[in-house]
């Protein structure tokens, strides 16, 4: 028997659309509906909303087609760097639009519905309609309707079958319910979501990951969703494991990290297709990359520690940021000279090789889905549901890969909080969250309120501080309860001074002196090499921690220069150690060739070297070994004669000889990221460690036999934290460790312990003297002070961190911010400035106002003029020496020291060794 178009209306809920030709009159059923007008080839972006915006409502209007439906299998081929994370294949979208849930009606005699004519090809049989209660087909369960729209349950007498169980070849029917979990309200609402994406920001503490895994319950066991329609996208192997052991009675359901779900996609693994035009892949691990990159990379004679790391940086920051190789090249400029052309060269000789490395699976993935319709629609079959965690965390390429996957419906369930991105340096951003509907339109908002972790204190503190962020979603937070610690007053406790060390072991040995155990704490600090002191000195108590440092830490270029310089120091002096002085003679840098360097190598006194200094014909060079015989001789008669202890030394090095502005202003100053310590950051560890050991003639040996079989034994010397971001170093932080944890904090965002130290919440630490955005640095901080569920402490150094006054006082209101134009993903995030969206608003922090002081007013003139003069011949625009904001900031604090200027918002490394003579001199005269 022949169906009509209007026995396809269905039921009123259903909200079913009628496709009909220029001028044909509408079937009865949708008459008096609004009538579209649908040009294919003129397609315009008010329809498409006026479509999108039908189908999401379910609002039937009558669609007149004036031309074809488009092929939805498109297939599109680009290099990743001519990919936009929010690039859509438009022929598709308007595809879906125009059959989701719409009746093909342009044929009177053979109306078609496109998720009827999929269930007939699962099996069920056609039925016959006489009523809108009937149902469009009968299945073994009884008659159905089947449902293109966004995915809803329906208190109809007969079943649903929702688009994604017919994609995953299911004629289960929804189920009608409600999440039988014993959830708060605010997780209740978020669980419960239908009709479509949603954008779940979550707090920290606020139960994320409950209401990530009761989602998925609720869908499968409560509404009737196929497990093989969803997907749940852990970002790493830890946050998957911990999923699969709240999920374990959900059968069929999958969890996948995003490498895994990738490279599922690059070999057809299971349910997804072999891609047509592409082998099986095997996966290369970091020493693969290393290997291969030997052949195309120039090796250089100029000293770094790890020559190739910059190409592996470079490498990721391209194709995971979506960013052209010259954009990247121009960036990291000099560490990758013709990484315009090695980086392609690099990933096509992968793919001739049948190889993928870490971050090309998810290029890989990408590119198959573009350009294999029949492999696209295979994996919108298994992820027909997303369900996505730490939605902040992605790059652009991870966000592009979720959008291909969820298609035109779109039908993402992300949960995140942009408070809590702090991987900027991978291409995280905030703005995901912040613009989520513009990735996922139509999605609809639950924000999560009470942080159930830590104690109200702590709370208090964390909303204050993140008032003075500008970019981020406004969010009312509170705590469960009014105070959740045993002593409130002990739930933040800020422990400054000059001697941090010191304040550390008073705290941790008050808490297990009070009967706390040491797998309850955790000591946690911005970069790896500032846990050196904390894990030297539980060993010395005799308490168990990690190791987080081994023996590869001592040979970190600003530490082992250090050691060199104590070194001689305390040798005889007519026995110096020869290594120590060409170790010595590298660092600082004096520009001393490395043929120089070794003949001084091979003297044992400073007479010997002066000695040397007058056989060497180049002038220059001459001048240059006299002037460290100089050093030396400076050192050690200032080591006989006050007796330096072991810390006065390092001090004297890093101070009076300049190890410290070396490491900062060579080494440190082209950094693009604060990913990992910095030289620096590690000669400040070494000298917080001294006055444990104050004798200089045995502080060597004594930290080699305490580093000695300890650490990760990563030969860099700041082990695998600083990859965590990633989940590159696997399950990191699954087992349950029995001592004192030591990390950064970057390696534990997600974990908790009752107890939390942050150690070293110092001025240029927190944040970070490199750092580009403050308000990344910032939301470490507060990472940090939410790991907490009894109590924080704040170990500072002398000055502590200007975060620390932020957390008991709210910002000032913000001005309204402007709109920001353009793609979020469009700058190099990550690899050298702020993010783009926090470089294009204008809003995102108070304009600085000039000094009105007479001194600070006249300097700030004259600072102008000094820029105009500077920039003119530079050939470069004003604003690139200095901005405006910056050069009031001078005005205003009036520096006079290399730390004073870095603590002015604007300069770095790289500014303060270029500018900061100039500056300095202009502020003396003032």
């Amino acid at each position: 028997m022949s169906t009509t178009a209007a026995e396809f209306a269905g039921p009123p809920p259903l909200g079913r659309s009628v496709m009909v030709r220029p001028g044909q009159a509408e079937p009865a059923p949708w008459q008096g509906c609004e009538r579209l007008r649908v040009q294919p080839d003129a397609f315009t972006l008010e329809v498409g909303r006026a479509l999108r915006d039908a189908w999401m409502t379910r609002t039937p209007v009558v669609v007149e087609l004036d031309g074809e439906i488009p092929d939805p299998a498109t297939a599109w081929e680009a290099r990743w760097w001519e990919l936009g994370v929010g690039m859509t294949l438009r022929a598709e979208v308007l595809a879906h639009l125009l059959t989701a849930n719409v009746v093909d009606a342009r044929d009177p005699a053979r109306p078609r519905f496109a998720p009827v004519a999929d269930a007939l090809r699962l099996g069920a049989r056609a039925r016959p309609s006489e009523g809108d209660g009937d149902g469009d087909v009968m299945t073994k369960s009884g008659p159905a309707w089947c449902d293109g729209g966004p995915l809803a349950a329906f208190d109809l007498p007969v079943g649903v079958i929702p688009a994604a169980n017919l994609a995953a070849g299911s004629l289960g029917a929804m189920r009608l319910g409600t999440p039988q979990a014993d959830l708060a309200d605010d997780q209740r609402a978020a669980v419960g979501h239908l009709g479509g994406p949603a954008c779940i920001v979550a707090p920290a503490g606020s139960g994320k990951t409950r209401v990530l895994t009761e989602r998925a319950r609720y869908l499968v066991r409560d509404l009737g969703v196929a497990p093989g329609a969803l997907c749940l996208v852990a970002f790493n192997v830890r946050a998957r494991a911990q999923m699969q052991e709240r999920t374990a009675d959900l059968d069929g359901l999958e969890i996948r990290t995003l490498n895994s779900l990738a490279l599922a996609i690059c070999n057809g693994s299971g349910p997804f297709a072999r891609p047509a035009r592409h082998g099986r892949v095997e996966v290369i691990d970091e020493m693969g990359v290393r290997q291969r990159l030997d052949g195309l990379v120039k090796r250089t004679r100029r000293a770094m520690t790890d020559q190739l790391a910059p190409w592996l940086e470079a490498l990721s920051a391209s194709r995971l940021g979506l960013h052209n190789p010259a954009d990247v090249e121009q960036a990291f400029q000099p560490d990758v000279p013709e990484f315009t052309r090695i980086a392609p060269h690099y990933v096509d000789g992968l793919a001739a090789d049948g190889l993928v490395d870490f971050d090309q699976q998810i290029i890989r993935a990408i590119e198959i889905l573009l350009a294999d319709p029949r492999a696209r629609a295979a994996a919108r079959r298994v992820c027909g549901v997303l369900l996505a965690d730490e939605f902040q965390d992605l790059t652009p390429a991870h966000l592009l890969l979720i959008r291909l996957l969820a298609g035109p419906r779109a039908d993402v369930f992300g949960v995140g909080d942009d408070d809590q991105t702090i991987y900027g340096y991978s291409g995280a951003s905030p703005r995901w969250l912040i613009d989520y509907e513009t990735y996922f339109p139509g999605a609809q908002r639950h924000p999560l309120h009470v942080n159930y972790r830590c104690p109200a204190e702590v709370v208090g503190a964390a909303v204050n501080l993140l008032s003075h962020n500008r970019e981020r979603i406004d969010k009312q937070i509170v705590a469960a309860t009014a105070s959740v610690s045993a002593d409130a007053s002990n739930a933040l406790v800020i422990a400054a001074g000059t001697d941090a060390a010191t304040k550390l072991k008073d705290t941790i040995t008050a808490l297990i002196d009070g009967g706390v155990r040491p797998a309850d704490i955790a000591v946690l600090s911005r970069v790896n090499s500032t846990l050196l002191v904390p894990q030297i000195l539980l060993a010395e108590l005799g308490i168990a921690a990690d190791a987080p440092l081994g023996r590869g830490f001592l040979e970190r270029t600003g530490v082992s220069a250090a050691l060199a310089w104590l070194s001689l120091a305390v040798a005889p002096r007519r026995s110096l150690p020869p290594q120590a002085l060409s170790d010595a003679a590298r660092r600082p840098p004096r520009g001393i060739s490395p043929r120089v360097i070794e003949w001084i190598g091979e003297q044992r006194s400073v007479p010997q070297v002066r000695a040397l200094a007058g056989r060497i014909s180049d002038e220059r060079s001459a001048r240059k070994v006299d002037e460290f015989a100089d050093d030396v001789e400076m050192l050690l008669k200032r080591a006989d004669d006050e007796h330096l202890s072991t810390r006065q030394i390092l001090e004297f090095v890093r101070d009076q000889l300049g190890l410290g502005g070396s490491l900062d202003t060579r080494l440190d100053a082209s950094r693009r990221s604060v990913d990992r310590s910095a030289h620096g950051d590690d000669l400040r560890a070494l000298i917080s460690l001294a006055h444990l050991h104050p004798d200089p003639a045995g502080f060597s040996s004594w930290l080699a036999e305490r580093l000695a079989g300890s650490g990760t034994g990563d030969p860099t010397g700041f082990g695998v934290d600083d990859y965590g971001a990633q989940g590159r170093s696997g399950n990191w932080g699954s087992a349950r460790r029995a001592g004192v944890r030591l990390a950064t904090v970057h390696k534990v965002k997600g974990l908790e312990w009752p107890h939390v130290i942050v150690y070293e919440a110092s001025a240029g630490l927190m944040p970070h003297r490199l750092a580009h955005d403050v308000e990344e640095e910032r939301r470490v901080f507060h990472v940090a002070l939410t790991r907490c569920s009894e109590s924080v402490t704040l170990v500072c150094d002398d000055p502590p961190s200007s975060f620390v006054a932020e957390l008991s006082k709210l910002a000032a209101p913000a001005p309204p911010e402007r709109p920001v134009p353009g793609d979020p993903a469009s700058a190099l995030a990550g690899i050298g400035a702020r993010p783009a969206a926090a470089a294009q608003s204008g809003a995102k922090r108070p304009k600085p106002e000039p000094p009105t002081d007479p001194q600070g007013t006249e300097l700030f003139e004259v600072l102008r003029a000094w820029r105009r003069e500077r920039s003119k011949a530079d050939g470069v625009p004003a604003y690139v020496v200095f901005s405006d904001a910056v050069l009031i900031e001078l005005a205003v604090r009036r520096p006079t020291s290399e730390a004073g200027m870095l603590a002015v918002s604007g300069i770095g490394p790289a500014k303060l060794a270029a500018y900061g003579a100039d500056v300095a001199a202009l502020i003396a005269d003032a």
